[in-house]
């Protein structure tokens, strides 16, 4: 039951619903039949007693007609109609009833006041008091007419009348007390339960707004309606704290569009007006919060009117600075070196993709610039990869101070940097000069002293400069390819300099790749054969032989090592090379031994200080000489001073077990490597090489002949005998055998290194 603020009054509203009819048509049946009675029995008085006056009939006849009329409505269920009709009926039939019995006291004594009391139940305190004020009036006028005898003559039968009618009255006027009081111990229980219900929906409609509040603020996420109508901002707990907007206040619409970040305003009414055409309103962006600057998101839906037309917006505001803060983060992290805090490859090569594209459609020329720093790793050995770190931030900076707002600085990983330099006009000669400039620029900037720590250091850097564009379409690695072929031409030219991109360049690179894959396919084929280098004795006599790899190539012929073997350093395929060569090695010393003339022969095989230091080495080597069968004590292994640069402990380790099977080691080129004489002493060597380069120049350089013969007398006081390589005079014969008691030598002198079928008949003729 809905109660109105005045609690004294009954919503009539409420007595039509369904569930209050019952006792409501009681009570009306009651009072409509107790009244259809009354007028009954008047009306029979009437006509008992004064069957002359008809007129008083009027009286009992409008009430009974108003009680018939009233039982036919609310038969009909037309509760509120009835009320109305009864009450007014039942006043004008007293008031008749009063006026032609020539008086007033049974209506005032009676009938007014429960017919008041009727009116305040069953139609509301405001018909009540309506009732008092004609009530008032009509007894004033009877009274007053009844002074001045202007009224009948009150009639013989009206104390029976009057009798009938307050037996009558009376019976009403119980039924009304009886139904009256259950009608409203009813209501006061339903009004009680009434609060009761409204005080727990209250209750709960406070949790459940507190719950919303609270998952609202966990999940940052607010609400917000807008009446379009009167442009009326409603929001949310959740939401005032996203838009810092105090408790208490509400906003209007041009108040909330004026704390939207200013660059974002435009796109913002733009989606706006969008939504309110029909599209979807889902849209992010920035709102000023006094300082502060956050991300928002806007997502709504409307409420239309009777046309069609949005009247309302409901919507939601999602705090998602922290996410965008996240995904600026991770695009940082994906684009951006971590250390330096510069582009990194992924952006650079969008970037080169972007100018790439301008430059074909405008014919306008940019460059790239590709710098390594020279002995960069020298500084990470001898310092450590923390200085190393700080250097490369610096570098960083200071390219950063070289170039043009517009351009990009990159850095591809370890001590590589790239400089891009957009839009440098459409006639080359111009663009190469701006390069060139800017090239020169970076130079003199990074070849200033650094403070590394408490250190003061020089680096500098080798730059290779590339142009592309000019409307020319390529794909997008060339330009880099180019930049950096240039920059190892400048580490070639001495570094700490700058080198253009030459077209040469690229085609060595690509006679490079051609020759990688033809070595690995000339592996799998076994295309590659030994030539012999006779190792002779100062008499002439031959002793053995270097063995040294041709490569037999299916169009070129045979192909020198000159052009091969440091590719195969590089590439890694020296150790597979290897290992075949020691196997050819060993199988021609099992042949020999079948030959009386060959059999003390021994062979001397080149190993690379890759070959030497892969962990099997070792077992590799034994694994040959078993499988072929070969006298371990002919085989002598050939090294390179560089292999003993480091790990040396693991260098002796590994000559000591071969040496324990008789196999012999030679120090090779002595003299341009890197040894220390400490090391001598302790390497199972058996013979001490002497590079070409000293004994070329020994017929006319002293400083030559002082090597040469140092080295013979070095090698000799540690048991070590000595082998001259690049003998190609007599004179040279003479000066190392006779006057210097070299124990062997090769070169050209003697023979050049021949196939086994011609070394071989050299062999048995010497």
């Amino acid at each position: 039951m809905t109660i109105s603020p005045d609690t004294s009054r009954v919503a009539p509203a409420d007595w039509d619903h369904p569930a209050a009819w019952g006792p409501t048509k009681t009570f009306f049946y009651l009072t409509l039949a107790a009244l259809f009675a009354g007028a009954a029995l008047v009306a029979a008085a009437l006509v008992v007693f004064a069957p002359e006056r008809h007129e008083r009939l009027l009286g009992p006849g409008l009430i009974a007609l108003v009680a018939l009329v009233g039982a036919w409505l609310v038969h009909i269920g037309r509760i509120v109609s009835a009320r109305w009709f009864l009450a007014s009926g039942i006043w004008i039939a007293f008031t008749l009833i009063a006026t032609f019995t020539g008086g007033v006291r049974a209506p005032v004594a009676l009938g007014y006041p429960v017919f008041i009391v009727m009116c305040g139940w069953q139609i509301g305190a405001r018909a009540a008091m309506i009732a008092v004020g004609a009530t008032v009036l009509a007894v004033v006028g009877l009274a007053a007419a009844e002074a001045k005898q202007l009224l009948p003559a009150a009639p013989l039968y009206l104390p029976a009348m009057h009798a009938s009618v307050l037996v009558v009255v009376s019976l009403l006027g119980a039924a009304m007390i009886v139904l009256l009081v259950k009608a409203y111990r009813g209501k006061l229980t339903q009004l009680h339960r009434s609060r009761e219900d409204l005080r727990r929906h209250s209750g709960e409609v406070e949790a459940s707004r507190a719950t919303l509040q609270r998952a609202q603020s966990v999940a940052r996420v607010g609400s917000w309606t807008i009446d379009l109508i009167t442009r009326r901002v409603e929001v949310s707990q959740e939401t005032r704290r996203i838009l810092g907007l105090p408790d208490g206040i509400e906003s209007d619409f041009p108040t909330y569009l004026a704390r939207v970040y200013e660059g974002d305003r435009a796109a913002l009414q733009a989606a706006w007006a969008a939504a309110l055409s029909g599209a979807g309103f889902d849209h992010e962006h920035r709102i000023v919060d006094g300082t502060h600057v956050r991300w928002l998101r806007q997502k709504a839906e409307f409420e239309t009117g009777p046309d069609g037309t949005p009247i309302r917006a409901l919507g939601i505001a999602q705090d998602i600075t922290e996410r965008k803060q996240a995904d600026e983060r991770i695009a940082e992290l994906a684009f951006h070196d971590q250390l330096s805090g510069l582009p990194n490859r992924t952006l650079l090569l969008d970037r080169l993709k972007q100018v790439m594209a301008a430059s074909e459609r405008d014919g306008s020329y940019s460059a790239l610039l590709f710098l390594d720093l020279d002995n960069f790793k020298t500084l990470n050995d001898t310092l450590g990869h923390d200085m190393g770190d700080q250097l490369l931030q610096q570098v960083a900076n200071r390219l950063m101070g070289c170039v043009r707002a517009g351009d990009t600085v990159a850095r591809l990983g370890g001590d590589e940097f790239v400089v891009m330099l957009a839009g440098l006009g459409v006639v080359e000669a111009t663009a190469v000069m701006a390069a060139e400039i800017v090239g020169e620029k970076i130079l003199s900037a990074l070849s200033q002293p650094y403070q590394i720590g408490h250190h003061d250091y020089r680096s500098t850097p080798s730059i290779g400069i590339t142009l592309f564009g000019g409307g020319r379409a390529e794909p997008i690695e060339e330009p880099l390819k180019r930049a950096d072929l240039a920059m190892y031409q400048s580490k070639a030219g001495g570094r700490n300099t700058l080198r253009f991109f030459d077209p040469k360049m690229q085609s060595a690179v690509t006679d490079r790749v051609t020759l990688e894959a033809g070595l690995r396919a000339a592996l799998m084929r076994e295309e590659f054969v030994l030539h012999f280098q006779p190792l002779v004795t100062g008499t002439g006599k031959v002793t053995g032989a270097e063995v040294l790899v041709r490569w037999q190539h299916p169009e070129r012929g045979l192909v020198s090592p000159v052009e091969f073997i440091s590719l195969a350093e590089e590439t890694g395929l020296i150790v597979p090379l290897g290992q075949w060569v020691m196997e050819q090695a060993c199988t021609q010393l099992n042949l020999w031994a079948a030959q009386p003339a060959l059999s003390e022969l021994t062979i001397a095989v080149n190993v690379s200080a890759r070959q030497f230091r892969k962990p099997d080495f070792v077992e590799q080597v034994l694994s040959a000489v078993v499988r072929s069968g070969a006298s371990a004590r002919q085989l002598k292994l050939e090294l390179t001073e560089s292999l003993l640069v480091t790990n040396v402990e693991d260098i002796i380790a590994k000559m000591t077990a071969l040496k324990a099977h008789g196999i012999g080691f030679a120090l090779n080129d002595f003299g341009t490597g890197y040894s220390s004489l400490s090391y001598l002493s302790r390497l199972p060597l058996d013979q001490l090489k002497i590079d070409r380069s000293f004994v070329m120049g020994i017929e006319t350089n002293p400083h030559a002949v002082s090597i040469c013969a140092a080295t013979i007398s070095l090698a000799h006081s540690l048991g070590l005998k000595v082998v001259a390589e690049g003998v190609e005079t007599a004179a040279q014969h003479d000066l190392l055998h006779l006057g210097h008691g070299c124990d062997y030598l090769q070169g050209y002198l003697f023979s050049r290194p021949l196939p086994i079928a011609q070394f071989e008949a050299f062999a048995r003729a010497h």
